[in-house]
């Protein structure tokens, strides 16, 4: 709940000049809680939830995981963070579809093998990475609504926000792995 509060704080005054100023605070730190206030949601829902119905139509994972992907892969638009920044609708749409990819991708991890799982961490690290290296080594003002600098700065915690993703997922698999094992 906490994470959640504090995700959509950044979309109201007076912190919303954090993500009207700093391209990093709205793809970096924002965009992320919200996909973490989704993941935890989920995590706490007990297993008999009214999210039940989604297990039918989410074998695998693979339906999650595809949805999650699109979701990400759209607010990673130079053109969606304008339209998030200027449009207090499309913001609304931005937390509201973020949050759902957080909690889509728990109800997927839930659901799927580890080779599934690692196949959208790699696609999701590898678009973090490359549109860190992107935004850090064009010439090209990409958002209209964030300087250059700022292009450059996001681009480096994109960089960063990636490996970490990566390495959460490592620690997530080894620990689910070592929670399976123990329970067999």
């Amino acid at each position: 709940m906490a994470v959640s509060l504090l995700a959509i704080s950044l979309s109201v005054p007076p912190l919303r000049s954090l993500i009207e100023q700093s391209m990093l605070w709205h793809m970096v730190v924002q965009m992320p809680l919200l996909v973490l206030a989704g993941w935890l949601t989920m995590s706490a829902w007990p297993q008999r939830s009214p999210f039940q119905f989604m297990t039918a139509w989410n074998v695998y994972g693979l339906n999650g995981f595809f949805l999650t992907f699109l979701i990400l892969a759209y607010w990673m638009l130079p053109s969606a963070i304008d339209r998030a920044v200027v449009m207090p609708e499309a913001d609304g749409l931005k937390l509201l579809t973020l949050f759902v990819a957080g909690a889509l991708s728990k109800h997927a991890f839930d659901r799927s093998p580890s080779v599934l799982q690692l196949f959208f961490v790699a696609l999701t690290v590898s678009m973090l990475i490359w549109l860190g290296v992107y935004f850090i080594t064009t010439e090209l003002r990409l958002c209209n609504a964030y300087s250059l600098a700022s292009q450059v700065s996001t681009g480096w915690g994109l960089i960063g926000l990636g490996i970490a993703a990566g390495g959460a997922w490592l620690l997530y698999a080894a620990v689910w792995r070592d929670q399976a094992l123990s329970t067999s």
